[in-house]
Protein backbone atom coordinates (compact mmCIF):
# COMPACT_ATOMS: atom_id res chain seq x y z
CA UNK A 1 0.00 0.00 0.00
CA UNK A 2 1.85 2.82 -1.06
CA UNK A 3 0.28 6.48 -0.81
CA UNK A 4 2.48 8.19 -3.71
CA UNK A 5 4.40 10.32 -1.11
CA UNK A 6 7.66 10.27 -2.03
CA UNK A 7 9.73 11.81 0.79
CA UNK A 8 12.13 15.01 -0.40
CA UNK A 9 14.31 17.46 1.08
CA UNK A 10 10.85 19.83 1.86
CA UNK A 11 10.60 17.48 4.60
CA UNK A 12 13.58 17.33 5.42
CA UNK A 13 13.51 21.39 5.88
CA UNK A 14 10.27 21.47 7.36
CA UNK A 15 11.90 18.91 10.27
CA UNK A 16 14.56 21.22 10.70
CA UNK A 17 12.63 24.72 10.95
CA UNK A 18 10.27 23.22 13.56
CA UNK A 19 13.44 21.87 15.40
CA UNK A 20 14.79 25.14 15.36
CA UNK A 21 11.22 26.54 15.95
CA UNK A 22 10.73 24.65 19.00
CA UNK A 23 14.78 25.50 20.61
CA UNK A 24 14.01 29.28 19.97
CA UNK A 25 10.78 28.85 21.52
CA UNK A 26 12.30 26.99 24.28
CA UNK A 27 15.38 29.25 24.66
CA UNK A 28 13.16 32.95 24.32
CA UNK A 29 10.21 31.69 25.97
CA UNK A 30 10.02 28.29 28.04
CA UNK A 31 13.43 29.37 29.94
CA UNK A 32 12.71 32.44 30.98
CA UNK A 33 9.24 31.36 32.07
CA UNK A 34 10.72 28.36 33.98
CA UNK A 35 13.20 30.67 35.25
CA UNK A 36 11.13 33.45 36.78
CA UNK A 37 8.93 30.63 38.24
CA UNK A 38 11.81 29.13 39.88
CA UNK A 39 12.55 32.59 41.05
CA UNK A 40 9.45 33.09 42.60
CA UNK A 41 9.39 29.31 44.50
CA UNK A 42 12.67 30.47 45.43
CA UNK A 43 11.66 33.81 47.01
CA UNK A 44 8.51 32.41 48.52
CA UNK A 45 10.77 29.31 50.11
CA UNK A 46 12.62 32.66 51.24
CA UNK A 47 9.98 34.31 52.60
CA UNK A 48 8.77 31.35 54.33
CA UNK A 49 12.04 30.49 55.85
CA UNK A 50 12.26 34.16 57.01
CA UNK A 51 8.55 33.86 58.02
CA UNK A 52 8.87 31.35 60.54
CA UNK A 53 12.43 32.78 61.89
CA UNK A 54 10.92 36.07 62.50
CA UNK A 55 7.87 34.33 64.10
CA UNK A 56 9.85 32.10 66.72
CA UNK A 57 11.53 35.41 67.47
CA UNK A 58 8.76 36.82 68.25
CA UNK A 59 7.45 33.98 70.43
CA UNK A 60 10.77 34.12 72.32
CA UNK A 61 10.12 38.07 72.78
CA UNK A 62 6.86 37.08 73.73
CA UNK A 63 7.93 34.66 76.38
CA UNK A 64 11.08 37.01 77.72
CA UNK A 65 7.78 39.94 77.75
CA UNK A 66 5.75 37.64 79.67
CA UNK A 67 8.49 36.92 82.29
CA UNK A 68 9.53 40.49 82.99
CA UNK A 69 5.63 41.19 83.20
CA UNK A 70 5.30 38.92 85.73
CA UNK A 71 8.51 39.92 87.92
CA UNK A 72 7.41 43.37 87.32
CA UNK A 73 3.96 42.26 89.17
CA UNK A 74 5.79 40.12 91.94
CA UNK A 75 8.34 43.35 92.32
CA UNK A 76 5.17 45.77 92.79
CA UNK A 77 3.37 43.31 95.04
CA UNK A 78 5.95 43.36 96.99
CA UNK A 79 6.67 46.89 96.88
CA UNK A 80 2.94 47.46 98.06
CA UNK A 81 3.10 45.07 101.01
CA UNK A 82 6.35 46.38 102.42
CA UNK A 83 4.66 50.10 101.90
CA UNK A 84 1.59 48.79 103.67
CA UNK A 85 3.83 47.51 106.60
CA UNK A 86 5.29 50.69 106.09
CA UNK A 87 2.25 52.78 107.11
CA UNK A 88 0.99 50.48 109.46
CA UNK A 89 4.60 51.25 111.89
CA UNK A 90 4.04 55.19 110.90
CA UNK A 91 0.11 54.76 112.14
CA UNK A 92 0.85 52.77 115.25
CA UNK A 93 3.62 55.52 115.54
CA UNK A 94 1.52 58.26 115.51
CA UNK A 95 -1.42 56.70 117.16
CA UNK A 96 1.22 56.21 120.12
CA UNK A 97 2.76 59.82 119.73
CA UNK A 98 -1.15 61.27 119.35
CA UNK A 99 -2.36 59.03 122.72
CA UNK A 100 1.06 60.12 124.49
CA UNK A 101 0.38 63.85 123.78
CA UNK A 102 -2.95 63.51 124.83
CA UNK A 103 -2.45 61.70 128.07
CA UNK A 104 0.37 64.29 128.74
CA UNK A 105 -2.42 67.14 127.88
CA UNK A 106 -5.08 65.21 130.02
CA UNK A 107 -2.51 65.12 132.89
CA UNK A 108 -1.98 68.48 132.88
CA UNK A 109 -4.84 69.60 132.44
CA UNK A 110 -6.12 67.30 134.96
CA UNK A 111 -3.33 69.14 137.24
CA UNK A 112 -5.01 72.79 136.23
CA UNK A 113 -8.38 71.80 137.00
CA UNK A 114 -7.23 70.51 140.28
CA UNK A 115 -4.75 73.91 141.01
CA UNK A 116 -7.78 75.79 140.35
CA UNK A 117 -9.87 73.80 142.23
CA UNK A 118 -7.36 74.40 145.11
CA UNK A 119 -7.31 78.06 144.86
CA UNK A 120 -11.03 78.55 144.74
CA UNK A 121 -11.22 76.18 147.54
CA UNK A 122 -8.98 78.43 149.53
CA UNK A 123 -10.70 81.75 148.20
CA UNK A 124 -14.39 79.91 149.36
CA UNK A 125 -12.69 78.76 152.87
CA UNK A 126 -11.70 82.50 153.13
CA UNK A 127 -14.99 83.41 152.39
CA UNK A 128 -16.67 81.32 154.68
CA UNK A 129 -14.26 82.46 157.53
CA UNK A 130 -14.88 86.33 156.99
CA UNK A 131 -18.81 85.53 156.51
CA UNK A 132 -18.72 83.59 159.61
CA UNK A 133 -16.73 86.30 161.40
CA UNK A 134 -18.78 88.86 160.12
CA UNK A 135 -21.77 86.67 161.53
CA UNK A 136 -20.23 86.31 165.24
CA UNK A 137 -19.33 90.11 164.79
CA UNK A 138 -22.73 90.48 163.97
CA UNK A 139 -24.67 88.12 166.89
CA UNK A 140 -21.58 89.48 169.38
CA UNK A 141 -22.89 93.18 168.58
CA UNK A 142 -26.22 92.54 168.65
CA UNK A 143 -25.91 90.82 172.30
CA UNK A 144 -24.17 93.48 173.53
Amino acid sequence: MDIGVVPNHTLLIQALLFLIFVAVINFVLVKPYVGAIQRREQMRDENLASARKLREEAEGYLTQAKEILEKARAESAEILESARKEAGKIRAEILGSAEEDAQREIAEKTQEIRRLLEEEKEKLEISVRDLAQALVRKITGVAA
